[in-house]
């Protein structure tokens, strides 16, 4: 079941990974220009006939490979256009076919998109380039896997084993020090929709 959020016109839901401990999380935008959907998990039926209620889907966002996740069904079912990060391409493979469009900035991304969202790469993750997305409106940071919550109520960077550049992946993040998120949404663990720029300067903080 797609759950309402604090946050203005996002919706969650979420599979658990038991031997990780955490869930993984898909998102929806609601917005009257067409819906997005953000790195979504699969849909049972009553989860999809939810999204068609809420006016379906015009474009499926991946902040980075692994995430494709449930989106090249779910861009079957609901006619959506899949956008993904132009750094991960590479990573796609032969998946690559799948994706519409490739995105490095704003200015990649669909018109209706382009004022709506910063675009922030960022480097030194468990792949190349994976995207952070700042929704204006909302006012929403959405990360894929370089910051989670793999301890329940804390934001926290991808365990060191699985990064590929420390120093660069601390300075990447150390750039964003100038949003007051709203909220901070995570694909892995739990998002943060209360005291959210609080718990983000305070993470920043941490990895100085």
């Amino acid at each position: 079941m797609i759950k309402r959020t604090a946050c203005a016109g996002i919706f969650t839901w979420s599979a658990f990974q038991a031997e990780r401990g955490i869930d993984f999380n898909g998102f929806l935008w609601v917005r009257p220009e067409g819906n997005v959907l953000i790195d979504p998990m699969e849909l049972d039926q009553e989860g999809l006939a939810d999204v068609h209620a809420k006016g379906g889907a015009a474009w499926i966002l991946l902040t980075n490979y692994d995430h494709l996740r449930a989106a090249p069904r779910l861009a079957d079912v609901l006619a959506a256009k899949i956008l993904a990060p132009a750094g991960e391409r590479e990573r796609f493979g032969q998946d690559a076919g799948l994706v519409h469009g490739w995105f490095s900035t704003s200015a990649d991304l669909p018109v209706d998109l382009q004022e709506e969202i910063d675009v922030i790469e960022l480097r030194g993750g468990k792949s190349p380039i994976e995207a952070a997305l700042f929704l204006k409106e909302p006012g929403a940071l959405v990360f894929g896997d370089l910051v989670r919550s793999h301890v329940s109520g804390r934001l926290m960077l991808l365990p060191d084993p699985k990064l590929t550049d420390r120093a660069m992946a601390l300075e990447s993040l150390a750039a964003l020090r100038s949003l007051t998120p709203a909220a901070v949404l995570l694909g892995d663990g739990d998002s943060f929709f209360f005291r959210a720029a609080e718990a983000f300067s305070e993470f920043l903080d941490s990895l100085a």
